[in-house]
């Protein structure tokens, strides 16, 4: 899947300029071997970074006991393209000056890299 997004985004047929990330709390009501027996207290966060689209460039699971700005970040290491978004767009639960430092610094190092 990562090769496909690639592809259509060297060919510009993909648009990544401009992202939403949002995240949504579930309980694992399934349980299973990484997770454990079922715990009905036991929450869960799947992070969600979208383009304009609607097309998900990460979709990712951790546990709740995080806050979501830090999860921000981590999500990243499942972003399944090359280049990371011009403009990433958050409600106020990522309103971070230290994650919009974090992630100006790895798109510069990022564009350069694209050069």
């Amino acid at each position: 899947m990562t090769g496909l997004a690639n592809t259509l985004r060297h060919e510009a047929a993909l648009d990544e300029s401009e992202c939403f990330i949002d995240a949504t709390f579930t309980s694992a009501k399934g349980g299973g071997e990484d997770i454990g027996p079922p715990n009905r207290n036991m929450l869960f966060i799947i992070m969600e970074i979208i383009n304009r689209r609607d097309l998900p460039f990460v979709v990712s699971t951790h546990e709740s006991n995080h806050h979501e700005v830090m999860l921000a970040h981590p999500s990243f290491d499942f972003y399944i393209i090359d280049a990371k978004p011009d403009n990433l767009i958050g409600d106020r639960a990522y309103d971070s000056d230290k994650l919009d430092e974090e992630l100006r610094g790895e798109h510069k190092d990022d564009r350069s890299a694209r050069k």
